[in-house]
């Protein structure tokens, strides 16, 4: 039931920001696309990262907007290495950064976590579905779960670190920590990519009622204050996170993760294929225009 009354007012709050939504993701679509025109290359993929994506955003919060993207064919033949990143910060507090094709590949390969995220964001701004597909059917093959873990580790003890000196301090923060705690849960008891939706990695991984109660509380205040807000953390519910944080800790010790082999003929032939059918594309192209070029 209460699950039933929460869903409701998560569709209702939904429906009421729906024109505010629009004209948000209208405004970073036009970026992607002077982004495309100023760098002369194709986006194939771009969504919302960080807390909007997890669904604890501040009203003061920026747009983490991230993205892969490929060029047209002659860049990939270059002796020199070319760089394959750009990132942009326009003044709407759109923060954009995107990786080359070249480079998604062979951080997918790596079973890098960050790039697991974005391909299971929830909020999808632009999405070529023929690569998006082919790569989310080799995700199982290649994500490694002991080098997830080590990632998640190493971010809730960063924030442990730097910000968990008491219970008085930015939510955002706190949350940070625990989101990592609860995925390293996730990744133990499970060993498969977590969800991107804080809510939902609660609901899987938290089976204390109170402490629930305690995270959806904070959550509340979460969106309704500024991120820098500092607000004390419940007693109880912090001494909860630094044990498991502990014993993750312990659990990660232990862990030697084995580099996958896997081989690269998928990854290659997926590139290969992205780069050339999206070369068509591009104005002057000479996949546009085979015949004209062939009589040069």
């Amino acid at each position: 039931m209460k699950t039933t009354i929460k869903k409701k007012k998560e569709m209702k709050e939904q429906n009421n920001n729906q024109p505010k939504q629009n004209a948000i993701r209208k405004r970073i679509c036009k970026h992607l696309r002077e982004i495309e025109e100023q760098h002369h290359i194709k986006i194939l993929y771009a969504v919302e990262s960080g807390s909007r994506a997890w669904g604890f955003s501040s009203p003061d919060s920026d747009w983490d907007v991230r993205f892969i993207y490929v060029h047209e064919p002659e860049w990939y033949f270059h002796i020199e290495e070319e760089k394959d990143t750009i990132e942009q910060m326009f003044p709407d507090e759109t923060d954009m950064s995107g990786w080359d094709l070249k480079k998604a590949m062979r951080l997918f390969k790596n079973s890098n976590p960050s790039l697991f995220e974005w391909l299971h964001s929830p909020i999808i701004y632009q999405m070529d579905k023929t690569f998006i597909n082919e790569i989310c059917q080799m995700e199982t093959q290649y994500f490694n779960p002991e080098k997830a873990m080590f990632h998640y580790n190493h971010i809730y003890k960063k924030h442990n670190d730097r910000y968990i000196k008491d219970y008085g301090l930015p939510l955002k923060r706190f949350l940070y920590y625990l989101r990592g705690i609860l995925v390293c849960k996730w990744l133990s008891d499970k060993g498969t990519i977590p969800p991107v939706r804080f809510t939902e990695l609660v609901d899987a991984t938290v089976e204390d009622t109170d402490m629930k109660a305690k995270i959806a509380h904070l959550l509340e205040l979460k969106k309704r204050s500024n991120e820098h807000n500092l607000e004390p953390v419940d007693e109880q519910l912090f001494a909860w996170a630094q044990e498991r944080a502990m014993f993750y800790d312990q659990k990660v010790e232990h862990i030697h993760p084995e580099k996958k082999t896997m081989p690269d003929e998928k990854l290659n032939r997926l590139m290969y294929d992205t780069v050339k059918r999206m070369a068509t594309q591009y104005p002057n192209s000479p996949s546009q225009h085979p015949q004209k070029h062939q009589n040069k």
